[in-house]
């Protein structure tokens, strides 16, 4: 998914896994931060990345 907010072009991207409990980050931002979807609505956040979980949640 491609999302444009403001002068910033967001690149989003969905990955499966079998694995669940397994499952930790890696080799992502070193400043990204995880969080439960059904824990999103509760951050300060900017509008862009409430758009992007709420794309996200719409194919679930």
């Amino acid at each position: 998914m491609d999302l444009q907010a403001g002068s910033t072009r967001h690149h989003v991207y969905e990955a499966s896994v079998v694995n669940i409990d397994e499952v930790r980050p890696q080799n992502e931002i070193v400043d990204c931060i995880w969080y439960p979807l059904d824990a999103v609505h509760n951050l300060e956040t900017n509008d862009a990345t409430r758009r992007i979980v709420q794309a996200f949640q719409r194919r679930l």
